[in-house]
């Protein structure tokens, strides 16, 4: 259970992680700091919705009275080419513009690759025309095409969860973890999903006794904070700054499962929504060279709570799905075709 808490902690790091290189982004105004950071997570806030949505099911059939399971299972919201990288307008800024000359450049975003794209900040501090410059952020796609490199640039997010028979034709299953910190980082995880079997309410699904017919509620959520530091030349310094996230998802699915021997398809139609809320909190110093003489050559701003994002998501998927039952073993499989396709595969341990 640790292990899976700890792959969960590597995959919902990557946005706290990026927090340092987020100082730098601050320097221009906090409106312009939110737009870019705000295209810049999209593709990692939506994807990770659909992930937390996805992995609750590899079967239409449900436990026998207290027959339960425990599964593993890895979600990969495979990111839309057209998000690994996002469209800077200078026109879209009023304090951020691309060195050299150019209106507008592709730059990535969190699911993308590297940029060499220096950016000039021109703003107004205490009354008086400062300026600097950063680097555009890469993206961690090349490190996730080393490491996953089954599917193309995906989100991740690996879920342990436990199911329970309890009344007739229906699971209870269960995602937690208390909120716990793991090398700095805190990561609390919930999710609740209730499965109901009703091949036998239907006279011609008796007819057919491997088909199996089921519709699935969940609701899951992962709370996420993080304490970044701040390189000691950094423009940007703070001693309380908190990175976070809260995403919650909830799902609605109809499922349908063939069983043959050892072998079970499975294929699902469903809705599901939800939404990402990322924060930079706490108090930042942010330095800029003002043009005069030494020692007037600098000045200093103060922030607080400088970035606060929003992000919904929802929409129709299909799924499908093969499963091998070994006795109590369960291995599977599947894709979801949605708005973020994803791969999903897993393994169970089930009784009765």
């Amino acid at each position: 259970m640790k292990k899976t808490i700890v792959l969960i902690c590597m995959a919902v790091i990557s946005f706290t992680a990026k927090a340092q290189d987020f100082g730098q982004i601050l320097a221009g105004s906090l409106p312009d700091a939110n737009r870019y950071i705000n295209e810049y997570m999209r593709p990692f806030a939506e994807g990770e919705i659909y992930n937390l949505s996805r992995g609750w099911y590899s079967t239409a059939r449900t436990h026998k009275f207290l027959g339960f399971d425990i599964s593993i299972n890895g979600q990969f919201a495979i990111v839309p080419s057209g998000r690994e990288n996002f469209t800077f307008n200078n026109a879209d800024y009023t304090s951020f513009k691309l060195n050299g000359g150019a209106s507008s450049a592709p730059l990535p975003t969190i699911m993308g690759g590297s940029s060499s794209q220096l950016i000039n900040v021109t703003t107004t501090v205490n009354g008086q025309s400062v300026s600097t410059s950063f680097t555009a952020p890469k993206g961690i796609g090349d490190d996730l095409k080393k490491n996953i490199s089954f599917v193309p640039p995906a989100a991740p997010l690996p879920v342990v969860q436990i199911g329970l028979g309890l009344i007739k034709h229906t699971d209870i299953k269960l995602r937690y973890f208390p909120k716990t910190n793991f090398s700095g980082m805190e990561i609390g995880i919930f999710g609740l999903a209730v499965q109901h079997e009703f091949s036998d309410y239907l006279p011609f699904i008796k007819k057919v006794p491997f088909l199996h017919l089921s519709a699935l509620a969940a609701y899951s959520k992962i709370d996420a904070s993080y304490l970044p530091s701040f390189d000691a030349g950094s423009p940007v310094q703070s001693s309380n700054a908190v990175a976070g996230y809260t995403i919650s998802a909830f799902t609605l699915q109809g499922i349908a499962s063939v069983k043959f021997s050892l072998l079970e398809l499975y294929t699902s139609v469903g809705y599901s929504k939800g939404t990402s809320n990322i924060d930079l909190k706490g108090n930042y110093n942010v330095t800029y060279n003002t043009g005069l003489p030494a020692p007037n050559n600098k000045t200093t701003a103060q922030l607080t709570d400088p970035i606060s994002l929003g992000y919904n998501a929802s929409g129709l998927s299909n799924s499908w799905g093969i499963r091998l039952n070994i006795t109590i073993l369960k291995i599977y499989a599947d894709y979801t075709f949605a708005t973020y396709n994803s791969a999903g595969a897993g393994i169970a341990l089930a009784i009765r």
